[in-house]
Order: C-alpha cells, then structure tokens, then sequence
C-alpha cells in the first residue's frame, strides 16, 4: 500500500500540484478570513470588557473614599486627639517654662486645634474623617508655628509680669488679694483699690 502511495505521489506533475494547492488556498480562504474576522471581534469585545472593568473598579474606588471621607471620628478619638492636642501645648510652652499658665496652655490648644481642622476644611474635629485619625496624631505632634507660639508666650509672660507686679503692690499673694473681697487685715475694700 506505502509503494501505491509513492506512485501516485510520483505522478503527480507540478502543474498538478500548483492546481491542488490553488483549490485549497481558494477552499481555506474564506474561513481563514471568518477565523481572522472571529478574532477581531473577540478582541474588540476583550478590549470593552476590560475598559467597562476599569471603569467600575474607579467607580468603587470613589465610593470607597467617599465613605471613607464621610465616616466622622467617634467621640473616643475626637477625646483623645483633644487629649493630644492639649499634651502638645503644654509640651512647647514646657521649654518656655509657661506649661502652668492654663490660659496659655488654652490659646496655644487653640491654635493647634484650627490647623488641625484647616487641614480638612472643618468646623469641629466632629466632622473631621475617621480614617485620618493617624494623620491628625501625627500632625499635632509636629506642629511647631513659631509665631503663634511665640505670642501665646509673650501673653504669658505679661500676665506672670503682672501677677509679680500686683504681689509686690500689695505685699501679699495677689491671687488671693484679687479673689477675696477683704484686705490682709480681714477688712473690706481691698479688692477694689486693687482693680481700680
């Protein structure tokens, strides 16, 4: 049988086999060209699959952060970025040796407080996003504005100038000369020679 097939493949001319090979490229033409066109259309339908993918994956990527920005800081973290805040004030006015002086320890918590809350364009650290509570740690234990310190200081160093000088006026302890209504002698009026 493999001897047959030898002669037949001998007697086949190249006419005839350019005339073969013409009828099978004629015959695998069209569905090679239908396999190309397939392709085409699959990669097409591929490439709109993937942008319509991409597209929801942003939209779940912006409502993610906009669930993110809107959950607010529970009260345990607004108390303890207050606690901070408070604990970062008494440590700058510590070097100036002012931490005592709770009106300066509260204007500097002031200060700290609004760049804290400049920082997202809020009114109270109420409204403040829960997921920056890190950021807000951390920026508070940097804050360091050398001018507002610097003035909350100075405050402080009148009002301690002040007390020093209403001491020696009154030879007495001028916290308890201002808060009592009499004098050293235990007679009234002394208060208002004091504020007057």
């Amino acid at each position: 049988m493999g001897e047959l097939m030898r002669r037949e493949d001998a007697a086949l001319s190249p006419e005839t086999v350019e005339i073969v090979s013409v009828v099978v490229r004629d015959m695998m033409a069209p569905l090679m060209e239908s396999i190309g066109k397939m392709l085409k259309h699959n990669t097409e339908a591929m490439e709109q699959i993937a942008a319509a993918q991409q597209m929801t994956s942003q939209r779940i990527a912006d409502l993610e952060k906009r669930v993110r920005l809107q959950t607010p800081m529970s009260r345990t973290q607004e108390k303890y970025i207050g606690d901070a805040i408070r604990a970062r004030a008494r440590e700058l006015l510590d070097a100036k040796g002012y931490a005592d002086d709770k009106k300066a320890v509260t204007k500097l918590s002031g200060a700290i407080r609004k760049s804290v809350l400049t920082r997202w364009g809020v009114a109270s650290l109420r409204e403040a996003p829960a997921y920056d509570y890190e950021t807000a740690l951390k920026q508070i234990g940097m804050w360091n504005d050398l001018m507002a310190i610097r003035d909350v200081v100075k405050e402080a160093r009148n009002r301690a100038d002040d007390m020093a000088h209403a001491e020696r006026a009154a030879g007495v302890d001028a916290e308890k000369a201002l808060s009592s209504p009499y004098d050293q002698h235990g007679k009234p009026g002394v208060r208002e020679d004091l504020e007057g």
